[in-house]
């Protein structure tokens, strides 16, 4: 009997033994799943740059990795207003809509402390006002929201909702502390990315496109053109621009050039391209026109930079400026053709005394 008893109580204790390995078994391959999915979305983050790409990312890889969540939002700070705004969510169930465009109670403490929260009970943490908890759109247990932190600064808020109570704990925590970290580099990356590409494409002087990005737009343009659009080039030269840098030094050359650029800039219409293509020469492209009101638009430009006067060294002068124009698609088809056209009629409206605009067999102004 006594011997009966002791194998039963081995028999139990190697059961007990085997659930505890089952158990650890099943946690550790969850923990495994987790961290392969977490390397997966990290390489997603490293290899996504356009900054809604890269949020989309971050939403849907927090919800796969994080199985009992049934809402994530992400906020982003508005470096302007200095508030939150919501830029994705996403549910496991459902689609009301999120009410929280710029965060409640509980984001608001997250972005004055820059520290995770996790509250395995909203209704009895007794930090935050109860009746502000109110949430008649969905339900909500457990809570977890992370900064987006970037030396110092806090760049959003990754929040996670259960509506399960203690839904979300600290091993939760870690995994959404670890993506917070990759999509803050993300976003950092990402911002950085698209002001270079910015960069690549704006000349710093006059805020205008380069010569690149105008060549680009103008290939766009013409490649989704119907056979009934219209339009034209305008190359657009400052007359006499060595003169005045021989005479007033570099320095002055520039003031001249950004205040074409913003001449440029002031008349251009939406869906219109205007660009530096390289020193004293610009060029803008014009859409939906004929030769009448091309040649018109022409000529507001070359009126409005002869009637802007310009100071130089205490001395106000005024500048004028030539202009080319080619028509498409009666001049030219591609860009090289209607740049070549623009460009010799430009040195035509230079040969007949500048401050002109030349579109072709007679002066147009």
């Amino acid at each position: 009997m006594v011997r009966g008893d002791r194998l039963r109580e081995e028999v139990n204790t190697l059961e007990e033994e085997l659930r505890r390995l089952k158990d650890l078994e099943a946690a550790t391959e969850e923990r495994l799943r987790r961290y392969q999915n977490l390397r997966r979305i990290a390489n997603a983050f490293n290899l996504t740059l356009t900054p809604e790409d890269l949020l989309e990312s971050v939403i849907q890889g927090t919800a796969e990795l994080v199985s009992e969540v049934d809402l994530v939002l992400l906020y982003l700070v508005d470096p302007e207003a200095l508030n939150l705004q919501l830029r994705k969510a996403w549910r496991r169930t459902g689609s009301a809509p999120v009410k929280t465009k710029h965060g409640d109670i509980f984001d608001q403490w997250v972005l004055r402390q820059g520290q995770p929260l996790l509250v395995e009970d909203v209704r009895r943490d007794f930090r935050f006002d109860q009746m502000a908890l109110e949430r008649p759109d969905h339900p909500m247990g457990a809570l977890l929201a992370v900064p987006l932190l970037s030396k110092d600064r806090c760049l959003g808020i990754l929040r996670l909702e259960s509506e399960r109570l203690s839904g979300l704990g600290a091993d939760e925590l870690r995994l959404v502390r670890i993506i917070a970290d990759l999509a803050s580099l993300g976003i950092e990356n990402s911002r950085l990315y698209s002001r270079m590409a910015e960069l690549a494409m704006t000349d710093d002087l006059t805020g205008l496109g380069v010569r690149r990005f105008f060549l680009q737009q103008m290939e766009q343009w013409i490649a989704a053109c119907r056979t009934d659009t219209r339009g034209c080039v305008l190359l657009i030269d400052i007359d006499r621009f060595k003169d005045y840098n021989d005479q007033f030094g570099h320095s002055a050359g520039d003031k001249l050039l950004k205040q074409i650029g913003g001449i440029l800039l002031s008349v251009r219409r939406p869906g219109e391209v205007a660009a530096r293509l390289g020193g004293e020469e610009f060029a803008c492209l014009l859409q939906g026109m004929g030769k009448a009101e091309a040649i018109r638009r022409a000529e507001e430009i070359r009126f409005r930079v002869e009637t802007c006067p310009v100071e130089l060294r205490r001395t106000t002068t005024r500048i004028t400026v030539s202009i080319g124009l080619a028509l498409f698609p009666d001049e030219g088809r591609t860009p090289e053709q209607l740049l070549q056209i623009a460009d010799r009629r430009l040195y035509q409206a230079k040969a007949q005394g500048r401050n002109r605009v030349w579109a072709g067999g007679t002066e147009a102004g």
